[in-house]
Formats: C-alpha cells, sequence, structure tokens
C-alpha cells in the first residue's frame, strides 16, 4: 500500500497537533480548548465552550492524540501541550466522574484510560497514576437501565478498564475490575425468542439498535476485548448472540444494517440506513474485524458486505461540500474501517483508500484549508470524535503501522 510515506503521513498528523496546539487556552501548567459544540434543533448553531474532559471530544482525547504525535515526530511543543492537557483531564476528572463515570468516548472511565495511554506516550507517571487511580474508583453500582453501551454505558467502561490493564502490562486489579462491569453488561442483555441478543441502550427506539456507538457491535466488541486479555466463554457467547441479533436485521438489499433510532424533533419515518462509525456498516465491520482475528468467528460475508457498502458511500461523498473528514461520522472513521480492513489482508479498496488520503492531503493540508467538523457548520474544532485530533490520529496510523484504533480498540498484548 502506498498511501503517503510514513513521515509524509506523521508530518501531516504533527501539522495537525500544531495548529491544535497553537489554540490552547493556558493557566499555569494546564491547557484547554474553546471550541463549537455538537446542537440540538433548538439551539443555537454557534454555541460553544470550554472542552470537557472526556475523550470524545475533550482535554483527554486530544492530549492521547498529542501523545502520540509527539513521540512519533519528536516535537517539544506537542509534547508540552500533551502534558498540559493531560493534567487539565487529571484536575476535571473527579467532578466528572460524579455526574458521568462511565463510557469509554462519553464518561470519565475514558479519561482515565486516556491518562493511561498517553502518560505512557510521554512517559509521565503521575498521568499514569491519575488514570488508574479514576478507574480503579469507580462506581460498581450504576442502576440506569440504558447506561450499557460504548460511549456513555459499562460496555465503554469495561473498554477503558482492559485497555489500561493491558497497557500496563496486565495490571491484575484494572483487570479485575474490567470483570466486575463485564458481569453487569451480560445481565443486561435481551434475548429474543430466536436467542439472539441485545440491549436497551436508548429511549427513543424501534428496536434495541445495531452498530458501534450505542448498539449491539460496540458492546460486543468491548466483552471480546476482555475476552482476550482474560478468557471467558461467556463473553464470547454473549458477543454470538450480538452478531446473531445483528445479522437477523442485516437487509441484504442495502447491504447494510439498520438504524433503529428516532431522533428527537423529527416525526417517525422510514427505517433509516447510515454509513458511519458510530451508527451503520463501518462501525459494524470495524468490530466483526476484530472478531475475526479473534478466531471462532463466521463473519467474513458480513465484513465483505459492509465493506462494500462503507466505500461506495465514501467514494460518493468525499468530495461534495457537505463532506466532513472527521472520525464519529466523517470520512476519516471510514477510512480507520478500511484501514483495519487492509491490514487483515483485504486489499481490494486500497487504491479508493489511496485516493481519498490523496484529496483531502493535497485540498487540506497543502492548500492550508480548515479541516471540515463533525458539526452541522463544519467549523474547525480540535476534539477527537468530531474535531482534528480524530483527523490526526488516522494520518499517525498511516504513519506508524503499529499504532491500533482509538475507533475499535483492541489489546497490544494478549495472553499467549
Amino acid at each position: 500500500m502506498t498511501v503517503l510515506a510514513p513521515q509524509d503521513a506523521i508530518e501531516v498528523a504533527a501539522t495537525i497537533g500544531f495548529g491544535i496546539a497553537r489554540r490552547a487556552l493556558w493557566s499555569g501548567d494546564r491547557c484547554t480548548w474553546f471550541d463549537a459544540i455538537p446542537t440540538m434543533p433548538t439551539q443555537n448553531p454557534a454555541t460553544s465552550t470550554t472542552s470537557g474532559c472526556d475523550l470524545y471530544g475533550g482535554t483527554s482525547g486530544i492530549a492521547l492524540f498529542l501523545a502520540q504525535a509527539a513521540t512519533r515526530s519528536g516535537d517539544g511543543l506537542l509534547r508540552r501541550t500533551a502534558r498540559g492537557a493531560l493534567r487539565q483531564a487529571a484536575a476535571r476528572a473527579g467532578g466528572y466522574a460524579a455526574s458521568a463515570p462511565h463510557g469509554f468516548y462519553g464518561g470519565a472511565a475514558g479519561t482515565g484510560c486516556a491518562l493511561v495511554l498517553a502518560g505512557q506516550e510521554l512517559g509521565d507517571a503521575e498521568a499514569i497514576a491519575a488514570g488508574r487511580a479514576l478507574l480503579l474508583d469507580l462506581p460498581t453500582d450504576a442502576s440506569v437501565p440504558d447506561v450499557t453501551d460504548i460511549i456513555g454505558g459499562i460496555a465503554g467502561t469495561v473498554v477503558a478498564l482492559a485497555l489500561a490493564s493491558d497497557a500496563l502490562g496486565g495490571d491484575g486489579e484494572l483487570l479485575a475490575r474490567a470483570g466486575e462491569f463485564a458481569e453487569r453488561v451480560l445481565a443486561r442483555g435481551q434475548r429474543d425468542a430466536h436467542g439472539t441478543l441485545s440491549w436497551h441502550t436508548l429511549g427513543d427506539k424501534r428496536a434495541n439498535l445495531t452498530g458501534f456507538a450505542h448498539g449491539t457491535a460496540g458492546i460486543a466488541h468491548a466483552l471480546l476485548l476482555l475476552d482476550a486479555l482474560k478468557p471467558d466463554p461467556r463473553l464470547r457467547e454473549a458477543a454470538v448472540g450480538a452478531f446473531a441479533y445483528e445479522a437477523a436485521a442485516f437487509d441484504a438489499t442495502q447491504a447494510n444494517w439498520p438504524d433503529y433510532r428516532l431522533l428527537p424533533g423529527q416525526p417517525p419515518g422510514p427505517v433509516g440506513y447510515t454509513v458511519a462509525w458510530c451508527h451503520g456498516a463501518a462501525g459494524i465491520v470495524g468490530s466483526r474485524l476484530f472478531a475475526e482475528g479473534c478466531g471462532g468467528f463466521e463473519v467474513a460475508s458480513e465484513i465483505e458486505a459492509g465493506l462494500g457498502t462503507t466505500v461506495r458511500y465514501a467514494e460518493q461523498w468525499y468530495r461534495l461540500p457537505t463532506a466532513d473528514f472527521t472520525a464519529c461520522h466523517g470520512i476519516f472513521g471510514l477510512l480507520d474501517t478500511l484501514l483495519d480492513a487492509m491490514r487483515s489482508g483485504r486489499d481490494a479498496h486500497a487504491a479508493v483508500l489511496e485516493q481519498i488520503v490523496a484529496y483531502a492531503t493535497e485540498r487540506f493540508h497543502r492548500g492550508e484549508r480548515a479541516w471540515p467538523s463533525g458539526l452541522l457548520t463544519h467549523e474547525e474544532i480540535s476534539g477527537l470524535m468530531l474535531g482534528n485530533a480524530g483527523i490526526g490520529h488516522v494520518y499517525l496510523r498511516l504513519g506508524d503501522p503499529a499504532l491500533g484504533s482509538l475507533l475499535a480498540p483492541a489489546p497490544r498484548h494478549r495472553p499467549a
């Protein structure tokens, strides 16, 4: 694959990082950002606020990208800014944990994991210790029934604890805590008459959701990630049931899985089919690629079908003025899945990946245009999932094949 020379890809990522670093707001040895935020239908699209400490759009996610970019580029500004963002995340994490303890992308669990992962990148023992302490202090008695998904629920907490344990060489306390939360995930599963398994994660829906962000694919991924580190047949069996639920919902004419959400402020209409990491083919393919790598799952046909849909949509979309290039529901979320597919040995779509990366590099990097965000306004922001940090992370993956995905996170060290 010749998308970009590795050093050129890292240079693009570092340049994205420099732009983020220049926008940082400093107070002492800590920094944050002032960014526009996603809006509800009745809100002013120009609403902005200082970043929280979450992984999705806050300082911990930005810090993780900057730390990864700093270690691969050797740049001191990126390293200093990453440290400042980590200190800010650690300082705010206690209050955040009280209101939103769970979730990998949207909860304090993800913040704790990011502190560990970024701290390891930088050799920052203070950040690692803060992240580990935060993870071990998460409450185990969360009782809200729809706090189960990977974004803001206990499946995401399983991911955060498992990844942090793996990064710290198999930390037994963190791994045991991940097992405790996995038990709660299993207990909340809902079996249908055919034996398939799904979870209630959102209130406004036609049926339990498919997909990675709030649906069965993401929850199954969390269980398999833990199983890879601490094998348990119940975790694999639950993943089998979850995949069966999505297989039953799969629409062959759409080559995609339905999005069962009922969106606020909009009347119910026909079931939609989206192509994104958060809801739709790209994220579901990411979960199946990981499952295939775990062994014992017959998911190749789903991968091929979902990849075809992802590629067709990416080709149709990336040159349109409405396209965003970010991770959650943008072009680079699709590219991240294509990159994982290629690294699994599927290179049929390599030319499409190369074509889109070349276009994006020329237009936004060399053309010095603002990267379109995942907001309705497409204005440039810094965060990981809707902003520039996530774009930069994919460029780092293009430059460093050993760097894993943040959209389908996997352990680096599995037991023999």
